[in-house]
């Protein structure tokens, strides 16, 4: 995927984000994490992120690399989306025009917005901020740039973990060496 089609894709997600948000509006730290489990959740089910953008572990969580330059300058840029500042400090974003036709999104891709949208409408930028703060992938990268002082990508392999739902394999108890020796000696399969 070349730098143009990431941006593209970027901007489309971010649209459609904003458009599936209540009032069409969110602030910057909730569209970021909407934006990042949104990819997660595609890679879950697609084998594949939507954005195809990287994400970049810093104190607040995850972010997309240079957001404000590649998707709230882009938003703002091509008339899409504005950020506004309000009495209360925070600076949500709305939607200005949504786009007439998503070129990447799919109705797949637009079932996946609308669920992630809903988890992370209603929620504040604090609540955003915890709830990534448990995923192990920001944590590799936000430990990583404490350390070096610079940004440092997200693996999203890695982050998916805090997503996926339980496999029932990971609920049985472990065998120790003897259990998987008579099993074995009794030609007994081990369901693993």
């Amino acid at each position: 995927m070349d730098v143009y089609e990431k941006s593209e894709r970027l901007i489309e997600a971010a649209s459609a984000v904003l458009n599936a948000a209540p009032s069409h509006r969110l602030n910057a730290v909730v569209l970021n994490k909407t934006l990042f489990y949104l990819d997660l959740a595609a890679l879950r089910d697609r084998a594949e992120t939507i954005t195809g953008n990287t994400f970049i572990g810093i104190q607040q969580g995850p972010v997309v690399a240079k957001y404000p330059q590649r998707l709230i300058g882009q938003l703002e840029s091509r008339g899409i989306a504005k950020q506004i500042s309000e009495w209360d400090g925070s600076r949500p974003i709305f939607l200005e025009a949504s786009p007439q036709h998503f070129q990447f999104l799919d109705s797949e891709a637009m079932a996946l917005v609308s669920v992630v949208t809903s988890f992370f409408a209603d929620s504040t930028s604090r609540w955003a901020s915890d709830y990534s703060h448990e995923n192990p992938g920001w944590q590799l990268a936000w430990n990583e740039y404490r350390r070096t002082g610079r940004p440092c990508a997200i693996n999203m392999r890695v982050a998916l973990q805090q997503i996926i739902e339980d496999d029932p394999w990971m609920d049985l108890p472990l065998l120790n060496d003897d259990e998987i020796l008579a099993a074995a000696d009794a030609g007994v399969g081990v369901d693993w």
